[in-house]
């Protein structure tokens, strides 16, 4: 009897096991990523804890840093959340500030794969789809 209990709990709890592999919309709110976007030539390094996001964007070609930028994230439910050019950390200009009055920069993670998520990120419709992937 304690062997069909046994293999009862391990069969019932296998499921879970699987799933924790593969990430799920509430883990890409805090932690350390990484975007790497052809089309604009650049990898950035995210780090998201809590409300506040850094990202250091870098050269693809020369992997030297390009610049740092400074946002608020808020989040619209677990798998979509707005960055807002953080006026308090760093230097903005006029596209900042266009940025921030048309609503920030939307993001919505449409499909997780392992530890990388398809992101659609832009502004109006304006929009570029990447691969964000969590790398701590």
């Amino acid at each position: 009897m304690k062997i069909v209990s046994l293999l009862l709990i391990f069969l019932f709890s296998y499921p879970n096991i699987e799933r924790k592999n593969s990430l799920e919309c509430v883990d890409f709110k805090n932690g350390i990523f990484e975007l790497i976007s052809t089309k604009t030539n650049r990898k950035y390094i995210i780090k998201r804890f809590g409300s506040s996001q850094t990202e250091k964007s870098y050269d693809l070609r020369s992997n030297k840093l390009n610049g740092i930028s400074y946002f608020k994230v808020i989040w619209v439910n677990d798998c979509e959340y707005n960055l807002l050019i953080d006026k308090t950390e760093g230097s903005y200009d006029k596209v900042d500030l266009l940025i921030n009055s048309k609503g920030g920069i939307n993001t919505k993670i449409l499909s997780i794969e392992n530890t990388c998520a398809t992101i659609r990120f832009g502004i109006d419709s304006l929009t570029i789809e990447g691969k964000l992937c969590k790398i701590k």
